[in-house]
């Protein structure tokens, strides 16, 4: 395919615009943002792709905003061996025109949009336009070799191949369709081998419910025959043992009596026992309360004494306490007059020190406002006088240069000597000789003698430069003068000395206001003057007490803190001691107080215990409790040698093992009544079960089921073997496949590093993955994965990529342009510039279009048509 022109009218925000493009070559259309250039790739595939009546969102969105206007797009293109046009308006006047050449032919309307993209789709293979049309912001992605149809067959050309990728599509899809009827792309069985594996499975379940059921029928009719000759044997069991039961119910009968007597004397002596234990338990209770009047009258003694002892122990404490509390008082005293001393003298120096500072800080004061005073003066001086050593210099220079010329004209100008002889006037110039005079004639001189005589002598031609040097030496020394100010030279001289001499004193001004200062300022020093003063003022009567030596006070202030960290060791003593005595005495009153409580709590216990035995004794005396014991202990006695005397006679008639005996079998008798109805019950369910089963027809329903079994098993096996023969089939063609594009990874990749190496270098190679796609790029010996690479890496090797396709495809006649917009925004000068000349040369044999706003991009590919969009 060749885009020979291509217009767009009315389409977003281009009006009008026309494209021209070179069969072959590059062509580079620049414009600035929001010009239009992306809609062109947008325009060309709204051609192809949408009728003039199409109401698609895409398509509305390329009409003018606010503008009821028909949008145009018209192309001039080959496809093969034809030639076409094809115009389409959507909207307003809708039209759509195809006219082939050679032939002449034409269409309107849909027929011209279904024969052009019949064309289209013909000649134009849909994965290769993806791969070489890249649009903005797509051109990070690399296109997938092995996704390309053109590619292949190009591939399989370079590789010696025969095979006609074209034809072989067909049978690979077809054999995919035939696979994926039974198997997904995961291999997971699907569609009708799935549904039949479900069926064959679920009437395998229930053949084998209906096989369980009839199983379960035949074990019910031989449990219901065991369980009929095991209930008939039980009911037998049960007969003869209801004779055995009645005839020890008889025997037991025989020895009621026996029992009855003996029962009474084991009440009797139940009675006397209960008795006799209230007793004893009475007597017991008497015991304990007498005790604990007892411990409880010791336990008064001992806490009385202890609180005596603890009362004593605690006026010894007080008195310890008043004696270390009085000393630590006069131990504060004497540190607070200590410290008051030391405090006062500490004042006296800092007074001192104060005064020694004001005096210190007015003399500072005084030298450095007489600093700024000569400071000021220094300046004032500069400012008045501006003859510096530059302006001297300048002076000095053009004096100089009168000097010399003037010298220069004494030496090469003549002299004439004039001496008056007579009494004739002699008149050189404007002036008179009165007796001889010598002149250097420079210029024009005229000697006259009054009415005898004038002469005129010139100077040379010579003469006449050197005057003309001196004079022009002299008015330069002038104007320097009169800027200065200067009458000459000597004047200059004097003024640039007194100039100097004020710099030298500005200097030491400065250097002496900086050595008093000491890095602060005036202000400072004088709010630390007033503060100094202030706090004088504030303390002016002590004047009069203080010594006139500062270090007389600062050797009584040394004394006087001596003396205080004597006291403050004296308080520290006596704060300690003071502490030891309040913590003993606080000790010893919480003891004190313990002991007085627990004193009083034992008197109150030995008041309650005196009372409860007083109360105990009131309505039962000792001799009444004792008389009670004796008494229980008789009666349980006679009442334990009657019951001894029942249960002999008792056990001498076997009252006793009758009574075991029947309640044996009366138990026994009643669990075999028990087991005789649950084997009934049991029996009667299998009979109902039974019956229905057989009113169900459990045998013809098993027979009906293992029938449809074999129908699934038969139909599962027709559709295994379809689905088995295309997974063999698949996997067949899918490591032909792989085979093939091993073999078409060799021209594909040396395609691509030969262009790579022009912009790389000869170390540079790529791994190319299973899909052909460009899997991991080297250089240098360093391999990385091309998704670890850099953005502008990725874009120019995705650009490579596509070059490589363009050069595959680009001599078998299914090749299509090259189209980059907005490519390379992320390469350096270095890269784009070999980039440009691989842009190039693949523009010998193909069409290559690319859309920037940043032509500079560009610029290095050679013989590039540009045009300006």
């Amino acid at each position: 395919m060749r885009l020979h022109r291509l217009a767009l009218s009315d389409f977003r925000g281009v009006e009008r615009r026309e494209l021209t493009l070179a069969d072959t070559g590059v062509t580079v259309v620049v414009g600035n943002n929001e010009t239009g250039k992306s809609s062109l790739l947008e325009a060309l595939a709204l051609l192809f792709d949408l009728p003039d009546d199409s109401k698609a969102t895409r398509l509305r969105v390329v009409q003018p905003v606010g503008r009821d206007v028909g949008t145009e797009v018209e192309a001039d293109l080959s496809l093969g061996s034809a030639r076409m046009r094809y115009r389409k308006r959507w909207f307003r006047q809708r039209a759509t025109e195809l006219s082939v050449q050679p032939g002449s032919h034409t269409w309107i309307g849909r027929e011209a949009h279904d024969e052009a993209h019949r064309l289209f789709t013909q000649h134009v293979d849909a994965t290769l336009w993806n791969a070489l049309v890249v649009g903005q912001g797509d051109a990070l992605v690399a296109p997938v070799a092995g996704n390309v149809a053109p590619v292949l067959t190009a591939l399989d050309e370079a590789a010696g191949g025969e095979v006609d990728h074209g034809a072989s599509v067909p049978l690979v899809e077809a054999v995919q369709r035939e696979y994926l009827r039974y198997f997904t792309r995961l291999g997971r069985t699907t569609g009708e081998y799935a549904a039949v594996i479900v069926a064959h499975t679920d009437a395998e379940r229930v053949a084998a419910t209906a096989d369980a059921r009839l199983a379960e029928v035949e074990q019910d009719v031989e449990r219901a025959q065991r369980l009929a000759r095991e209930r008939a044997a039980l009911l037998h069991r049960i007969s003869d043992h209801a004779a055995t039961v009645a005839d020890l119910d008889k025997r037991r009968q025989q020895t009621a009596d026996l029992v009855t007597a003996a029962e009474l004397a084991r009440t009797a002596v139940e009675l006397a026992s209960e008795r006799h234990a209230a007793a004893t338990g009475l007597a017991e209770r008497r015991v304990v309360l007498v005790k604990a009047a007892d411990q409880r009258a010791k336990a008064v003694a001992g806490a009385t004494v202890q609180a005596r002892e603890a009362a004593a122990t605690l006026k010894t404490a007080e008195r310890e306490l008043d004696k270390a509390s009085s000393a630590l008082r006069k131990a504060r005293e004497k540190h607070a007059a200590a410290r008051a001393d030391a405090d006062e003298l500490d004042r006296q120096v800092s007074r001192q020190r104060d005064r020694a500072d004001l005096a210190e800080l007015d003399a500072t004061l005084t030298a450095v406002q007489e600093a700024y005073a000569a400071e000021r003066a220094a300046n004032d001086m500069l400012e008045q006088n501006p003859v510096d050593e530059r302006c001297l210099e300048r002076a000095e220079s053009a004096h100089r240069a009168v000097l010399v010329a003037r010298s220069a004209l004494t030496a090469g100008a003549p002299k004439v000597e004039i001496q008056r002889l007579g009494a004739a006037d002699v008149v050189v110039g404007p002036d008179k000789v009165t007796s001889e005079r010598s002149i250097t004639v420079d210029r024009t001189v005229t000697v006259a003698v009054d009415g005898v005589v004038e002469v005129r002598i010139s100077p040379g031609d010579g003469v006449a430069g050197l005057a003309a040097a001196l004079s022009s030496a002299e008015q330069a020394e002038r104007a320097v003068l009169a800027d200065l100010d200067c009458a000459d030279v000597e004047t200059v001289r004097a003024t640039a000395k007194k100039r100097a001499s004020a710099v030298r004193d500005l200097q030491a001004a400065r250097k002496r206001l900086a050595e008093r200062l000491r890095g602060s300022t005036i202000e400072h020093l004088i709010a630390r003057q007033a503060q100094l003063a202030a706090r004088l003022e504030e303390s002016a009567e002590f004047d009069g007490m203080l010594p006139l030596e500062l270090d007389d006070l600062r050797t009584d202030l040394g004394a006087a803190r001596t003396v205080e960290a004597d006291a403050a060791k004296v308080l520290a003593v006596a704060e300690s001691e003071e502490s030891q005595a309040r913590k003993a005495f606080e000790t010893a009153s919480s003891n004190a107080t313990a002991t007085r409580v627990r004193a009083e709590q034992e008197n109150e216990r030995r008041d309650d215990a005196v009372a409860a035995l007083a109360t105990a004794r009131d309505a039962q005396t000792d001799a009444v409790v004792t008389e009670l014991v004796r008494s229980a202990t008789a009666t349980l006695a006679e009442a334990n040698a009657s019951c001894g005397k029942a249960e002999a006679a008792l056990a001498a008639s076997g009252a006793e093992r009758v009574v075991a005996e029947l309640a044996a079998a009366v138990e026994l008798r009643d669990q075999l009544a028990e087991e005789a109805e649950e084997l009934h019950g049991e029996l009667r369910r299998i009979e109902g079960r039974l019956e229905m089963a057989g009113a169900q027809g459990l045998a013809s329903e098993r027979d009906r089921l293992q029938a449809e079994l074999a129908q699934a098993a038969a139909r599962r096996s027709v559709i295994e073997r379809r689905a088995l023969a295309a997974r063999r089939l698949s996997e067949t063609l899918a490591r032909h496949r792989a085979d093939t594009r091993r073999r078409f990874a060799a021209p594909l990749r040396d395609q691509v590093e030969s262009l790579g190496r022009e912009l790389y270098g000869p170390t540079f190679s790529v791994t190319l993955g299973e899909e052909l796609e460009v899997a991991y790029r080297q250089i240098e010996g360093v391999q990385l994965p091309v998704t670890s690479l850099s953005t502008g890496a990725r874009e120019q090797l995705a650009i490579l990529v596509r070059l490589a396709i363009a050069g595959l495809t680009a001599t078998d006649g299914t090749g299509v342009p090259v189209i980059l917009d907005d490519a390379l925004g992320w390469s350096d000068p270095s890269r784009l510039k070999s980039m440009g000349s691989l842009l190039a040369k693949v523009g010998e044999s193909s069409q290559v279009l690319l859309l920037t706003s940043v032509p500079d991009r560009y610029a290095w590919v050679p013989n590039a048509k540009v045009i300006h969009f």
